[in-house]
């Protein structure tokens, strides 16, 4: 079953070029920084670090600044002046990558490391493999 939702031919269409699928890698890593994994947290710990990653992954830090203030806390001018800078990043890293020079210097970047890639295992031969042990 697994197998075959890994080669669905729409999974393997957006693999082409070197891509790579890491949205959800990227949300992980999220809930991740907020309750480590060789940290033991309960179910509702982790349920709140979710609901706390889905608000910045999506809006950034604001709604965190939000769910504080409802919960009683006082939001400082460092606080609020670090959510406006974290936003500001994320907008200008997006437009960043966003922008066509800038896809296409990451495809290009990607092509010469494939083909790098390629040369170097024709020149010293598929170091890691399945039955390269055998």
């Amino acid at each position: 079953m697994i197998y075959e939702d890994l080669t669905t031919d729409d999974l393997l269409e957006r693999c082409t070029g070197a891509n790579t699928q890491n949205n959800n890698e990227s949300f992980n890593h999220c809930v991740w920084q907020l309750a480590p994994k060789h940290v033991f947290c309960g179910k509702q710990i982790v349920e709140i670090a979710m609901q706390c990653a889905v608000c910045t992954f999506n809006e950034g830090y604001d709604p965190i600044l939000k769910i504080l203030e409802t919960m009683g806390c006082t939001i400082g001018p460092s606080a609020a002046h670090f959510a406006a800078k974290h936003k500001n990043a994320r907008i200008t890293q997006a437009n960043r990558r966003a922008s066509l020079d800038s896809k296409e210097a990451r495809t290009a970047r990607r092509t010469e490391q494939s083909i790098e890639h390629d040369l170097f295992e024709e020149a010293e031969g598929i170091l890691y493999g399945p039955g390269i042990a055998d």
